[in-house]
């Protein structure tokens, strides 16, 4: 009997008897008019189907996860002070761990990576690994690099060194989810939701650095809410802890630095004085600043003199270059707007995870549409709730958040435009949803109004059928084996 043929039982059990007692918990809350706090259900939910996506989805197969693990081993050997690639540029990795698995979901990937799951390294060399790392900071791929550094310490094999990787990027996540959860003063659901689509668990839960990006853009945009409307006043900690935060976000993906726009919300009186406020801007800008001249500074050069060369994935065709975007303004924004009529309903589709993997698994469109749904329904407050002014921005906060969500949208466009875009396309090449869901909590709570809301809290209501989704999406990979 194949393995998958034995697990899938095991994982389906597991998920209904967590699903189940997920709704046994919350109707007892319910029954005894208790209030549901979110955070405390953050941690168990997150970490439960984050590790059941792991396992589902085994190791490469998700996006780039190849060049995901070169990056992660090459920090993990920097961690460990040892030799990082050969004389030919290729990452060095122990000789087992030069075993390439498949990254095709079927029952012969099932068997080698659950059969060799426990097994233990018996590498006698180091070997150059056969994919380049990914062309971004080393910093996003720290979690993964402890993870990794921790299996190779223990000599334990190829696949249980990347899922501790996995598994140390998935906690990650779920610190900060969980802070973001707890830091809101309001939207908690949207954090909530957005942790809970399928594309955000596949993604923390394997090797890719958009785990760190998404961690850290939930995170940032729940820390600068609770300056804005909670924190009493702003000293040097909250200055500090900030700076880090947009100075860690802001190099891993240089498209999120439009975020920082919500520190401008921020009420000058909480500073104390004028000279502070203007003091606080600027070391905040400074922080984001050196954060990418230091790690991103020889791409940035790339992207004002040029394009980064021919696009390889159009057979080598020449590129948009910086210069050229300069010099045709119009033809820039007709690209833009037209990717944007065109495209936008499929950016849509895939950040709630209609495309799962390398993009080959298809979620069922009803569970697609339900999740559209679902996630929309996280902006209405219930009707005590929108009593309160404090639990919907002002009109004027709203406009630069959504501002903010529109720059990031734009910058990214921009930069595929520069890199992964062929000239003469009528649209932006290469760029997915699953890049937009560090700033979708912000823009789902600033859409949040107090002329629309519900009659009571849904919260519970919302988060059980985040879970039943999800059983639904992983049953349906599983059953297609």
């Amino acid at each position: 009997m194949r393995i998958l043929h034995i697990l899938e039982p095991v994982f389906l059990a597991a998920m209904l008897a967590f699903t189940a007692g997920l709704f046994i918990y919350l109707y007892k809350r319910n029954k005894g008019k208790e209030e549901l706090r979110l955070s405390r259900l953050f941690v168990p939910c997150v970490l439960f189907w984050g590790v059941l996506y792991s396992l589902v989805f085994i190791p490469f197969s998700a996006p780039d996860e190849y060049a995901h693990f070169a990056s992660a081993y090459k920090l993990s050997s920097q961690l460990m002070f040892r030799e990082t690639v050969n004389d030919e540029g290729q990452v060095l990795v122990r000789e087992e761990d030069g075993n390439l698995l498949s990254q095709e979901l079927n029952l012969d990937a099932y068997d080698q990576v659950y059969e060799n799951f426990l097994a233990l390294d018996e590498s006698e060399e180091e070997i150059g690994y056969g994919h380049e790392p990914m062309d971004v900071s080393l910093h996003a791929y720290l979690p993964q690099a402890l993870g990794i550094t921790l299996g190779r310490l223990l000599s334990l094999g190829q696949v249980l060194t990347i899922y501790l990787g996995r598994l140390f990027n998935l906690a990650f996540f779920v610190l900060c989810g969980w802070l973001a959860v707890r830091l809101a003063p309001f939207g908690k659901m949207a954090f909530f939701g957005t942790a809970l689509l399928p594309m955000t668990l596949e993604l923390v839960s394997s090797l890719s650095y958009d785990g760190f990006a998404i961690s850290l853009g939930l995170l940032c945009t729940a820390y600068m809410m609770y300056l804005i409307y909670e924190a009493p006043r702003i000293g040097k900690r909250e200055l500090a802890a900030l700076g880090i935060l947009l100075a860690l976000l802001a190099p891993c993906k240089m498209v999120y630095i439009p975020m920082a726009l919500l520190c401008f919300l921020i009420p000058r009186e909480k500073f104390g004085a004028k000279k502070h406020f203007a003091a606080a801007a600027l070391t905040v800008a400074a922080c984001m600043a050196a954060g990418v001249l230091l790690v991103n500074f020889d791409k940035l050069a790339v992207y004002l003199q040029g394009t980064e060369g021919p696009v390889e994935w159009a057979g080598g065709a020449e590129g948009y270059s910086f210069s050229r975007v300069l010099a045709d303004p119009a033809g820039t924004i007709g690209i833009l707007l037209n990717t944007l009529f065109r495209r936008l309903p499929e950016y849509v589709y895939g950040m709630l995870g209609g495309s799962l993997g390398w993009l080959q698994y298809e979620t069922d469109g009803v569970l697609v549409l339900f999740l559209l749904a679902w996630t929309a329904l996280t902006v209405l407050p219930a009707r005590g709730e929108a009593q309160c002014l404090r639990q919907c921005m002002p009109a004027g906060h709203r406009t630069v958040s959504l501002l903010a969500c529109f720059l990031v949208l734009l910058a990214t466009m921009l930069v595929m435009l520069m890199s992964w875009t062929p000239l003469g396309s009528s649209v932006v090449e290469g760029v997915q949803g699953r890049y937009f869901l560090p700033v979708l909590p912000l823009a789902l709570t600033a859409l949040r109004s107090r002329r629309l809301v519900v009659e009571q809290n849904i919260d519970g209501i919302l988060l059980g059928g985040y879970c039943v989704v999800n059983l639904l999406v992983l049953q349906g990979i599983v059953g297609r084996m």
